[in-house]
């Protein structure tokens, strides 16, 4: 077998030591044929190779969930993970599903090879192989913690050697932080995340990025190594039946997915996590033609399916996502104001530092930042809404409750704290008798990002420093449509990218001047009004 290195004379030994040795010696049988490496050529690297992380960031049907569902089970039967494996996926029906579809046909269909080393559970979700366990859980949390869902109680007390995240980008990040830490008490903590892509810089996306970036090189006959996922779409070339093959990027002649390497990009990322990035180009089940021709013209105009599940990329329209030249084209001439005369309104997002956005409304639909900046005391705050005659302000009432209902009673001027909620259809809901004003998150983050996009709705302080960090952060989400797999309905979310507290203090600003909140700052020739306005009606 010219696959497998043969540097181990005992083949029981071989196989114990690596689980694609382990796989091809006792042919394990998958759901449509014998396990094999032709045509799979790629996965026998990250099928052998121990790493303490791994990603893979893919397009669909390249087999990465099958190769870990083997190594889960060759890992247990000879006692690599004793403390047993966590596999993780979006949700409680996914596991119910993948059970069913993946690990119980694998288990009667090879009932020497794993079936023997298999204990009844009656359970979907767990599974004694040999002395291990494999918890198959989903990654939602259950559990609410003074009134926010932060626990999963299917996490809890599970020690694991293991943790494999199928699908990480549909997963909550903290989910995902919880499950890691089952693995306190190893001394192997291996982690593997698995995804389709979904938006740049966020999950998978973001992973690669912090891994050795692998590709999968074939080389030609005339000695010159091409990519196919680097050089798309150039590398398709068309034969005269129409069907295409992946050309030399030298001599265009046709290269195969065999012989080939993976080849990190970033060798000096090699020891913290091996990052695998594959694509439908590098399979022998798709022609690439067809690649290229839904690249050219997408199925129902979507291209971003094409990006994600075919070429392994994330993807974004322009218009789900600000950018940081869009945010800092609204800058105006003024510096980052010291003190104003107002009246202002102003923004906070609550974290152990607090970010504040304080500005005034300009015009009907005009808006003016006069001040973004970054405080650690709730003092502090009291006396910057001094300094600029603050007499609206909205602030997030968690993760600090408490704190923020006394802000909010020591305050000298209106101050609402807001609740996103998904179940607000439009427009923003103030209750005067708790002091709290619900709104659509998604709305909300549509109306900022109008703000931004369209011209002359917002300006902000010239660029500084503190102007750069708050462009940046108002940019960390986008605007992705996510599917509920229960009731078969979409709807649009925005999505965390990164850290967004300037954006959501955006928001809140925008609620505490707009709907009559707080009065326009007055033109040349008129008279000022230094009252707030009191009219607090449901909007």
């Amino acid at each position: 077998m010219d696959l497998i290195p043969q540097d181990i004379e005992d083949i029981e030994e071989q196989a114990a030591a690596d689980a694609a040795y382990w796989a091809y010696l006792n042919e394990i049988q998958l759901q449509a044929s014998v396990f094999s490496f032709k045509d799979h050529e790629y996965q026998l690297e990250p099928m052998s190779l121990w790493v303490r992380r791994k990603c893979y960031m893919k397009g669909t049907q390249g087999g990465w969930t099958e190769i870990e569902v083997l190594d889960d089970f060759h890992g247990m039967r000879y006692g690599h993970y004793p403390l047993g494996v966590l596999h993780l996926m979006p949700t409680s029906d996914d596991v119910n599903e993948f059970s069913k579809s993946r690990f119980n046909p694998l288990i009667l269909a090879n009932p020497q090879a794993i079936g023997r080393y298999v204990k009844r559970t009656d359970t979907a979700s767990l599974k004694k192989i040999h002395n291990a366990f494999l918890y198959l859980r989903g990654a939602r949390l259950s559990q609410k913690v003074a009134g926010e869902e932060k626990e999963s109680s299917k996490l809890r007390s599970i020690p694991v050697d293991v943790c494999k995240f199928d699908e990480m980008d549909l997963m909550d990040e903290d989910v995902i932080s919880k499950a890691r830490g089952r693995m306190g008490h190893s001394k192997i903590k291996k982690e593997v995340y698995i995804s389709n892509p979904t938006i740049p810089e966020f999950g998978i996306d973001k992973l690669f990025q912090t891994s050795d970036q692998r590709h999968w090189f074939r080389k030609c006959s005339c000695g010159e190594w091409t990519c196919a996922e680097l050089s798309f779409p150039d590398c398709v070339k068309i034969r005269s039946d129409g069907t295409g093959y992946i050309g030399c990027n030298k001599c265009g002649k046709e290269v195969r997915i065999s012989p080939g390497e993976w080849v990190a990009a970033v060798g000096t990322n090699s020891d913290f996590m091996h990052g695998y990035r594959w694509s439908q180009l590098t399979s022998v089940f798709n022609d690439p033609a067809e690649i290229l021709a839904d690249f050219a013209d997408p199925p129902e105009g979507n291209l971003g399916d094409v990006y994600r599940l075919r070429l392994g990329l994330p993807y974004i329209a322009s218009e789900d996502r600000l950018t940081i030249a869009e945010v800092l084209a609204c800058c105006g001439n003024e510096i980052n104001a010291y003190n104003h005369q107002g009246p202002c309104a102003m923004g906070v997002d609550v974290g152990k530092v607090k970010h504040v956005v304080i500005g005034v409304k300009a015009g009907r639909n005009r808006y003016e930042v006069v001040k973004a900046v970054q405080l650690s005391d709730w003092n502090d705050i009291h006396d910057m809404a001094k300094k600029f005659n603050v007499k609206s302000a909205v602030i997030d009432i968690r993760p600090y409750e408490d704190s923020a209902r006394e802000f909010q009673k020591a305050a000298k001027y209106k101050v609402w704290l807001c609740e996103y909620s998904e179940t607000i259809p439009t427009g923003a809901s103030y209750n005067e008798r708790t002091g709290v004003v619900k709104v659509n998150r998604t709305e909300v983050f549509d109306s900022t990002h109008r703000l931004v996009t369209t011209d002359g709705m917002l300006v902000i302080p010239r660029l500084c420093p503190a102007i750069k960090e708050f462009a940046k952060q108002v940019c960390a989400t986008a605007k992705v449509l996510e599917t509920n797999k229960r009731t078969n309905t979409q709807i649009y979310r925005y999505r965390k990218l990164g850290e967004e507290h300037y954006r959501n203090a955006l928001n809140y600003f925008y609620l505490a001047a707009s709907g009559g909140k707080i009065a326009r700052v007055r033109r040349a020739g008129q008279e000022r009004q230094l009252t707030a306005i009191n009219d607090y009606a449901r909007i």
